[in-house]
């Protein structure tokens, strides 16, 4: 299924790494998201995916879980049909 530009797909990778190596995973994520930022809380960073379709969707978040030092994502999916 593709969406049309309006509809493109939008998640929120919720995501956790090893303790001091903050810097070099958010260089990592920088080349694969669109958006990153650094969190307090639980997470210590949020991710914003626009994709096209489930299979480049799944394929990016498959790279962000590869990173080296993350320890763990939680992932919130949109609902383009409810924007």
């Amino acid at each position: 299924m593709k969406f049309d530009i309006l509809d493109m797909g939008i998640s929120f990778v919720l995501v956790n790494c090893d303790m001091g190596s903050e810097i070099q995973t958010i260089e990592k994520l920088k080349e694969l998201c669109d958006e990153v930022q650094g969190t307090y809380g639980i997470f210590d960073f949020i991710c914003k995916l626009r994709y096209d379709d489930m299979e480049s969707f799944e394929q990016t978040l498959l790279k962000i879980r590869k990173i080296e030092k993350i320890t763990h994502t939680n992932t919130i999916h949109t609902i383009p049909e409810q924007s």
